[in-house]
């Protein structure tokens, strides 16, 4: 991370309490979803990682990003210098954005904290969290939870640079979907889209 990218993330916790970070929580790591919730790991049918690529430059971390599945499509809403209500759909297979109307995503409140979740159409659920520190780098991690809370291994889904603020996750009903996080690099603040496969029934 540059060291402009560095101070401005320490800036954004320590002025406005966004990303869901503050000074006792930046140093500590966070535990993952299935330690928190006492879950073991078994032979979950995971959802697996196999794409990722940058979405949008001079993305303001502080208006977060949401996700929501339409139909085949993801829609994601975030925030850029230029433009403070960008709302995209996707293709969640291909990574492409696509033309047409987008799905009505509201901004994300930049003080939400915790891991997100969405359901499986089997009742797994995916879950996505943000955890590290600001001196060794923050990750975002995705885990599949069974419906007896069971887990698999975590995924590791860094792409260049650290993770900044709360994931969002959306999975259609045919089973793809998508992990979406605001990234420092040192180009600046971007958004990274991952493409899950999570197998359904």
């Amino acid at each position: 991370m540059n060291r402009l990218a560095l101070s401005a993330l320490l800036v954004s916790c320590v002025s406005f309490g966004a990303l869901g970070c503050s000074i006792t929580t930046a140093s500590v790591p966070t535990r993952s979803p299935a330690v928190a919730f006492g879950a073991s790991t078994s032979d979950v049918q995971s959802c697996t990682a196999d794409g990722t690529q940058v979405i949008a430059t001079h993305v303001v971390p502080k208006a977060g990003v949401t996700a929501v599945a339409e139909g085949a499509r993801i829609g994601l809403r975030f925030a850029t210098i230029g433009n403070p209500r960008v709302a995209l759909a996707l293709d969640p297979g291909t990574l492409q954005i696509l033309g047409g109307e987008t799905p009505p995503v509201e901004t994300a409140y930049s003080g939400s904290q915790g891991p997100v979740q969405t359901e499986l159409p089997d009742h797994r659920r995916l879950v996505a969290w943000t955890e590290g520190s600001l001196e060794g780098g923050m990750r975002v991690r995705a885990s599949t939870l069974s419906p007896d809370g069971s887990s698999d291994a975590p995924l590791d889904l860094r792409f260049v640079g650290s993770a900044v603020g709360r994931p969002a996750v959306a999975v259609t009903r045919a089973g793809n979907g998508v992990v979406a996080f605001i990234e420092s690099s040192d180009d600046g603040f971007q958004l990274v889209v991952t493409h899950l496969t999570c197998a359904t029934p």
